[in-house]
C-alpha cells in the first residue's frame, strides 16, 4: 500500500466514525461521546499495522499503518485498554500490557504503549512532523482549568482526516473547542530523543466548532485557532508547553490556552509528543 492509499484510508476510517455519530442523531458535545486513541509505538517512532487492541466491554479495534487504535465511547468513567501479546509482530515485546484510562471529558489523552526489543531498530529518516497529545493545563486539585486531545497531521499528512483533530475543554466556562480542519504551519527547535527527532516545536492553525456544555448553552458556532505544541521532554507534565488561542467569526476570543505562542503553558497532566515518522516518504 503506498502512502496516498494509506492517507485515504486514515481518512476514510476517522471520517466514519464520526459520521456513525451524526447517523445516530448525536453530537460529541450532547452524547458526552468521543474518539479515545490508543497508539503502539516504539520510542523511536517505529510501529506497524494489526495489532489488536481492547477496550473494556467495546470490544477490540487494529492499529493502522500510524499504530493507532481509535474507540468511540459513549459515556465517561475508568477503562481498561489491553494490547493482544500474540499480535504484537516479530521481535517486539510490550510491558506493561494493559493500562487504565479515566475519559472525564471530551477531550482524552491519547494512550500511548511502548514497543520495546528488536523489531524497535533504527529510528525513522528526520523530516517534517507530526503531533499526538493530551492532558491538562492550570491543574490544582481536582480537574484542571482546561482538558486537551487529539492528533495533527496524522503519520505526517496533510490529507488524514483533513489534518487531524485536536480538542480543548474549558473547564470554568462550559466550552467544547474542536479543531476539526487542521494546517501545520512549521516544525523548528531542537532535536528529542523519545522518539528521537531533530524538532520539538509545531505551529498549526485551522477552523472548527465550539459549542457550550455542562449548562453553558452556547449553540454551536464556527470558529478559527492557531496553536503551537513545544515537546520538551518524554512525559511532559511539568515541562511541555501549549498555547490554543480560539477566535470567533467577529475574531473575538472565545477560548485561550497561555499568553502567545511565544509565551506558551506549562502542561499540568500528559504529554505532548512531535513525531517524524512517515514524513518526506
Amino acid at each position: 500500500m503506498d502512502n496516498k492509499q494509506k492517507e485515504k484510508l486514515i481518512s476514510m476510517k476517522m471520517g466514519k466514525q464520526l459520521l456513525s455519530l451524526l447517523a445516530a442523531g448525536l453530537t460529541v458535545a450532547s452524547a458526552n461521546a468521543c474518539l479515545v486513541q490508543i497508539r503502539v509505538a516504539c520510542p523511536n517512532d517505529t510501529t506497524t499495522s494489526g495489532i489488536r487492541v481492547s477496550l473494556g466491554s467495546l470490544g477490540d479495534a487494529y492499529t493502522d499503518s500510524l499504530g493507532i487504535a481509535t474507540f468511540t465511547v459513549s459515556s465517561f468513567g475508568n477503562y481498561t485498554v489491553c494490547v493482544d501479546p500474540a499480535s504484537l509482530p516479530a521481535g517486539a515485546t510490550l510491558k506493561p500490557l494493559c493500562q487504565k484510562v479515566n475519559v472525564q471529558d471530551l477531550a482524552p489523552p491519547v494512550v500511548n504503549f511502548v514497543l520495546g526489543g528488536d523489531f524497535c531498530g533504527t529510528p525513522p529518516t528526520p523530516g517534517p512532523c507530526w503531533l499526538t497529545g493530551g492532558g491538562q493545563v492550570y491543574k490544582g486539585k481536582g480537574v484542571g482549568n482546561f482538558s486537551f486531545g487529539g492528533v495533527v497531521y496524522p503519520g505526517c499528512s496533510p490529507n488524514a482526516a483533513d489534518g487531524g483533530n485536536w480538542n480543548v475543554v474549558d473547564h470554568n466556562t462550559g466550552l467544547h473547542f474542536q479543531g476539526q480542519a487542521i494546517i501545520v504551519d512549521s516544525c523548528s527547535g531542537v532535536p528529542t530523543s523519545s522518539p528521537k527527532v531533530n524538532v520539538n516545536i509545531i505551529d498549526f492553525h485551522g477552523t472548527g466548532i465550539i459549542s457550550g456544555i455542562g449548562g453553558n448553552e452556547l449553540n454551536t458556532m464556527p470558529v478559527s485557532f492557531v496553536a503551537r505544541a513545544v515537546d520538551n521532554h518524554d512525559g511532559g507534565a511539568g515541562s511541555d508547553l501549549l498555547f490554543v488561542s480560539v477566535t470567533d467569526a467577529s475574531n473575538n476570543v472565545v477560548l485561550q490556552i497561555g499568553n502567545s505562542a511565544a509565551d506558551a503553558a506549562v502542561i499540568s497532566t500528559g504529554n505532548l509528543q512531535i513525531h517524524t515518522s512517515s514524513c518526506g516518504k
